[in-house]
């Protein structure tokens, strides 16, 4: 093993700043990722319909019984008839 000249202070500065930058290369990536899961299989706010979303809620709260209302949700064109 040859020597590495790891005596020199410009030596160890140069090995700190490569290992900071990739500790800033890494974190960075690892916090872009995080946020594009995040966002993953949500809808954004603009995709609502708030007409059909005032109409559910109406009929949730005009139903007869709870048991004519169970199956609402999204994608549901209209509550099941009890």
């Amino acid at each position: 093993m040859g020597d590495l000249g790891l005596e020199n202070p410009i030596a160890w500065l140069l090995l700190l700043g490569l290992l900071l930058g990739g500790g800033v290369v890494l974190y960075r990536r690892r916090r872009q990722r995080l946020d594009q899961d995040d966002f993953i299989g949500r809808r954004s706010p603009g995709d609502v319909d708030y007409a059909e979303l005032e109409q559910a809620e109406r009929e949730v709260q005009e139903a007869p019984d709870e048991d004519s209302v169970r199956d609402w949700g999204p994608g549901v064109k209209r509550p099941p008839v009890g």
